[in-house]
């Protein structure tokens, strides 16, 4: 008697576009752009989505758990690093956009990475997966202006980050938001995607 298997063929691997920048440099807009414009489902599986289902208390009192900032003489954000919660979330996120993927979904992630073994475990995690790595650029002074016009942000975090975030990651693409509107920089990818085929 010939058994039937009950497993399906396993699909080819979706697409990851990584967003890598600042906060405040639109990242989040972007990867809504895309959404507008991708021809099929892009699930939104970006930093903040993440940050969002840590326990109140890591997003309050202990938030250095999270993320950890040295403080300037003038009061001023000067550097930012990963607390052993931020390390651990971190780590849990590359792994469920890599398995995300690996089930044929394509996939945006809004990042901001700050250091070498972030941009190293990520790599890691994606290994396999038909990845695109953008950098999303912005500068001062529109990156303070715009951080100021969110009332939600840390001030001076995007200042702390700049430094940093692109410095260890080697990109397939950049946009600059301070020339491009978000629809603009969408557009860019997918003309970035269409003349570089997955595979």
């Amino acid at each position: 008697m010939t058994r039937l298997s009950t497993q399906a063929a396993s699909p080819p691997p979706g697409l990851v576009i990584v967003l890598n920048g600042t906060s405040s440099s639109g990242k989040s807009t972007l990867a809504r752009c895309l959404q507008d414009r991708w021809s099929g489902p892009l699930l939104d599986a970006g930093l903040d989505r993440h940050l969002s289902m840590l326990p109140r208390h890591y997003l309050g009192p202990a938030w250095p758990e999270v993320y950890r900032y040295a403080l300037a003489t003038d009061g001023t954000i000067a550097a930012i690093s990963l607390g052993p919660v931020g390390r651990s979330l971190h780590r849990a996120m590359h792994r469920a956009v890599a398995a995300m993927a690996r089930t044929g979904a394509d996939v945006v992630v809004d990042h901001v990475i700050l250091d070498r073994w972030t941009a190293t475990d990520l790599i890691g995690a994606l290994d396999g997966v038909p990845t695109t790595l953008v950098g999303v650029r912005l500068g001062e002074p529109e990156l303070s202006r715009r951080e100021r016009a969110r009332e939600i942000r840390t001030l001076g975090q995007a200042a702390a980050q700049l430094p940093v975030v692109h410095a260890h990651v080697s990109y397939d693409l950049e946009v600059d938001t301070a020339r491009l509107s978000a629809e603009e920089a969408a557009d860019a990818v997918l003309r970035w995607l269409a003349e570089k085929p997955r595979g």
